[in-house]
């Protein structure tokens, strides 16, 4: 028996070592597990914890950029009442582009702006219509030039001003091959604009507002430019519709030129703005060259239809702030803002010029072979300070430039005060004309004599405004 139980011990502890070595790998398996899972678990918190750290930095730039979106809505929602009235208490074309190129730059602070208006058909180029015309540009020396013009449906700009159409680079790329491709080769050179928004009115479109260089927003700027270009348009249409009605009673019915009345009424303030601002001002005052000759031999008829030409035929040679009316019967004055004596004479020649080739009816039958115009320039504050002075000035030029053979321009030349026996200096004349000259010219006292005498004729009236002149 106690052989047997000897026989047995190392069978027990063979079994022994071989549970315990069990056990031990067990425990180590365990162990090694826990050590493993938490090795995972401990690389899921780092990876947890990166992840976390990365959404934070992407949720702190969204709310960057939504606060920075939201100070930029908060801006043009406080802008816009003011730059609304700014624009519709506008009472010049000329300024409004300039007014909704700041609201653009203030609200979406881009790299570049363009505001193009649309132009006005002319009988002498019909075809004006269909093209904008670059009215105000940002930054300066901005790569397209003011007065750069593009036709409608040309570029992207004018593409989008056809279709009325609020238009960014995803809508000009989703385009057909054939229509991208146009739409590169058209387009004004060194302005790919990231936005275009079309002024519109009904069905007419009045101009166009481009865009480019945009910073990242979350609010879409295609919504803003929207609201911008419909501001400006209505600004348009209702400065449009005013001058309309304005016109109906401050304009002249034969010859559509604004008349006398509202002609001097609008002297006066632009010598008191010129003052104001420290600018000059430049008045043209013009009649037509033999025209009772004309009325006698062709008929008042006819002498309608000249005046009617003439009129229309200045109006569409002179820049949209002048202001040119009828004086009386042949008469007509031309008022010209911030230009000085020298931009006066040039803008005076260059209608003297077009009048002259007009090729009138029955204007061979002229003693000087056509209608032409005789005129003299005066300029604030060089020749006068207030209207009248002005005019006089004027009104002595233009008897000069008809005893000097007609068909022609004189500038007066101020005057200075010093002793009674100093005569009055002589006009210039700013161009040699074809015809041949008079004898001479007004000089002395008897230039100072000659002034118009205003009187108070319906401008609609055909009896010259300065009756008691001897020269026509």
């Amino acid at each position: 028996m106690a052989r047997a139980l000897l026989n047995l011990e190392p069978v027990v502890t063979l079994v022994l070592f071989s549970a315990l070595a069990v056990a031990f790998g067990v425990v180590v398996y365990v162990l090694v597990g826990r050590l493993q899972a938490a090795q995972r678990k401990l690389h899921a918190e780092k990876f947890r914890g990166i992840t976390l750290e990365r959404q934070s930095v992407s949720l702190r730039r969204q709310v960057d950029q939504i606060e920075a979106d939201q100070r930029s809505l908060i801006r043009f929602l406080k802008d816009f009442p003011h730059a609304a009235h700014e624009l519709h208490k506008e009472r010049r074309v000329r300024r409004i582009p300039g007014l909704l190129l700041a609201f653009v730059h203030r609200t979406l602070e881009p790299g570049g702006v363009l505001v193009l208006v649309r132009r006005r058909a002319v009988d002498a180029d019909p075809s004006r219509e269909h093209r904008l015309v670059v009215a105000a540009a940002a930054p300066k020396g901005s790569a397209v030039a003011l007065g750069a013009e593009i036709t409608l449906g040309h570029g992207p700009i004018g593409f989008a001003a056809e279709v009325q159409r609020v238009m960014d680079r995803r809508d000009f790329e989703s385009q057909p091959p054939e229509v991208r491709a146009a739409l590169k080769s058209q387009s004004f050179s060194g302005f790919v604009p990231d936005i275009v928004a079309p002024m519109v009115s009904g069905e007419e479109t009045l101009g166009a507002i481009a865009v480019r260089g945009l910073k990242r927003h979350a609010v879409d700027p295609k919504d803003i430019l929207r609201v911008i270009a419909q501001t400006g348009a209505l600004a348009l249409v209702s400065l449009e519709r005013l001058t309309e009605m304005t016109a109906t009673a401050n304009v002249d019915g034969l010859t559509h030129a604004f008349n006398k009345r509202f002609v001097m009424q609008r002297l006066a303030e632009e010598i008191r703005r010129a003052q104001d601002e420290n600018r000059s001002l430049a008045v043209f005052l013009f009649d037509i060259d033999h025209f009772k000759h004309y009325n006698d031999r062709n008929g008042h008829v006819a002498g309608d239809q000249v005046l009617r030409q003439l009129s229309r035929l200045v109006q569409e040679n002179v820049r949209q702030d002048s202001l040119f009316g009828r004086f009386g019967g042949e008469e007509f004055v031309l008022i010209l803002p911030g230009a000085d004596k020298e931009k006066g004479l040039a803008a005076a020649e260059n209608l003297r010029r077009l009048i002259a080739e007009h090729p009138f009816e029955f204007a061979a039958d002229q003693p000087l072979g056509r209608v032409s115009v005789s005129g003299g320039v005066a300029a604030c504050p060089d020749d006068a300070t207030e209207s009248s002075g002005l005019l006089r000035s004027a009104d002595e030029a233009l008897y000069a430039a008809k005893h000097a053979g007609r068909n022609r321009v004189l500038a007066s030349v101020a005057r200075y005060l010093g002793a009674e026996a100093q005569e009055p200096v002589e006009p210039v004349d700013f161009q040699v004309s074809d015809e041949p000259e008079a004898p001479s010219l007004l000089r002395g006292e008897e230039a100072a004599t000659r002034r118009l005498e205003r009187d108070t004729h319906d401008p609609d009236e055909t009896t010259p405004l300065g009756s008691i002149r001897a020269v026509k």
